[in-house]
């Protein structure tokens, strides 16, 4: 069984993650590896999917981009949509140390606020830190359908390749952004959804994920959130990924808000390539 969502979030960011990674959306896909020091990108690959993003039609065009980016070896990470993903906060004021018990409370918090079974599904979690109030910690939650996860591991499973891990487009492409102690703002644009993430002295405060509005009707409510809920006064910065043309959006974003937007790194590598990158840890400051 790969680690996929099963494993607390926490394992995302260590160094044992397999040298190349794929994904996945509705529109394209994307191979890509690292060099065994993870310092440089070893190959990088990208093609339409025209029949949308179920494993039978993927099939063949996963197999022909890790052809012609020389892939080796029989692990990959796979980078799947956020929507086939619900992420979460949750807090909890007396947490236990033991990891079954917490996965029994997060299942029992959230069994209400899901479209699915949450008693089958994959749950991942990473703790943190302390609640903005003193009381209790703050919980990241993402879980998803097991059978959804498991459509993925079995499409790579018939091409004889193990999918050692799988996660979330967008906490992919944050394993590449270092936020900096300042409140920030982090937007990621996909095919089919914008997602925003706030940062407050470098931990992640807020996710939201919507489909078929502006960035600005994307980033708004977000910003409104910050000022209300998080107690925020100024976002530093926003930090944007997304691979189409975003130039109109975010002028009217920084026009009716004020917030500058900056490309997370390496510039020196096209944003559609940057979850896998991330999936695959990627050491972004090295890369020129």
């Amino acid at each position: 069984m790969s680690k996929s969502l099963l494993e607390n979030i926490t394992e995302v960011f260590k160094a044992q993650a397999p040298p190349w990674a794929c994904e996945i959306t509705s529109t394209y896909v994307v191979v890509a590896g690292v060099n065994a020091g993870r310092s440089k990108v070893a190959s990088k690959f990208a093609a339409e999917l025209t029949g949308g993003s179920n494993a039978e039609a993927a099939r063949p065009v996963v197999r022909q981009l890790l052809s012609l980016a020389g892939f080796k070896g029989s692990e990959i990470a796979v980078v799947v949509p956020d929507e086939v993903v619900r992420i979460a906060f949750l807090t909890a004021e007396n947490p236990t140390k033991d990891p079954e018990e917490q996965r029994t409370f997060i299942r029992w918090k959230l069994k209400k606020s899901v479209p699915f079974d949450v008693d089958t599904a994959q749950v991942a979690y990473r703790i943190v830190g302390p609640h903005r109030t003193g009381s209790g910690v703050d919980i990241l939650v993402a879980l998803s359908p097991r059978s959804v996860v498991q459509e993925y591991e079995t499409l790579f499973e018939s091409l004889d390749i193990h999918a050692g891990l799988v996660l979330p487009s967008t906490l992919a492409a944050l394993n590449l952004f270092r936020p900096p102690v300042a409140d920030t703002l982090f937007v990621k644009v996909a095919p089919d959804c914008i997602a925003t993430v706030v940062f407050q002295n470098r931990r992640v405060q807020f996710y939201r994920r919507v489909t078929d509005v502006s960035m600005y009707d994307a980033v708004y409510p977000t910003v409104l959130y910050y000022q209300d809920k998080l107690g925020g006064t100024a976002l530093d910065r926003m930090y944007v990924c997304g691979h189409n043309d975003l130039r109109p959006a975010l002028a009217e974003v920084q026009e009716k808000l004020g917030l500058t937007a900056q490309r997370i790194e390496p510039q020196s590598v096209e944003d559609v390539f940057k979850p896998a990158l991330g999936a695959i840890h990627l050491k972004a400051e090295s890369v020129i």
